[in-house]
């Protein structure tokens, strides 16, 4: 028997993951006991209760460290996003604060029993079109390699990241004027006209 615990501010999305869960269990055909279903973490945890095999986390209208507190309560629970989120960077950021697997609540829950297994196999999944996208991202990621310095990309990286000329400049300790001609050095090198042709081409948009 597999153990899950679901956090979910979305109480129609909570009901929909239990009943999944217990239609199918896991593609293993394990069976799937849910041993709490909260809307926050702040509804528990009850010290007598017991940590969950899987945890499946909803990361929206959360705490922004919700993952780090929710590992740091439930250390050995392995955790599973399970979100309408599809923005890159917020992917790479569950992942960077301890989750192992991330799904999308639009395509994801027929994927639930194979994650589970595969997370419990010390493995991680990724919806299939999140992971379409990291990948060509991270091919477009090698071509501005290729063509733009380490300095250069590390500015064009902060524009794309919402961080002003002063902050860019603050970060790595240059001069604004620096900051403004290495940001005229990238537009004339991907031959783009704007912050927001940079910011489309850098920033990890919505899938």
């Amino acid at each position: 028997m597999i153990t899950v615990g679901i956090i979910d501010r979305d109480e129609r999305a909570r009901t929909t993951t239990k009943q999944y869960l217990a239609e199918n269990g896991t593609d293993a055909k394990q069976v799937v006991h849910i041993i709490f279903d909260w809307s926050t973490i702040d509804n528990g945890p009850d010290p007598k209760l017991r940590q969950p095999d899987i945890l499946i986390l909803d990361i929206e209208q959360q705490q922004p460290r919700i993952i780090e507190q929710v590992k740091s309560i439930f250390p050995s629970s392995e955790i599973i996003i399970l979100t309408s989120q599809q923005d890159l960077n917020v992917v790479r950021s569950c992942f960077r604060q301890g989750a192992v697997s991330f799904l999308t609540k639009q395509t994801g829950f027929p994927y639930l029993p194979l994650a589970i297994d595969v997370t419990l196999n010390q493995g991680s999944f990724i919806s299939p079109r999140i992971n379409r996208a990291l990948i060509n991202q991270a091919a477009a990621f090698r071509k501005f390699e290729d063509m733009l310095t380490a300095r250069e990309l590390q500015v064009a990286n902060g524009i794309a990241a919402g961080l002003s000329y002063k902050m860019i400049a603050d970060q790595y300790k240059i001069s604004l004027d620096t900051v403004r001609v290495y940001i005229k050095r990238v537009y004339r090198k991907l031959n783009i006209n704007s912050k927001g042709e940079l910011m489309s081409h850098f920033s990890a948009a919505t899938v």
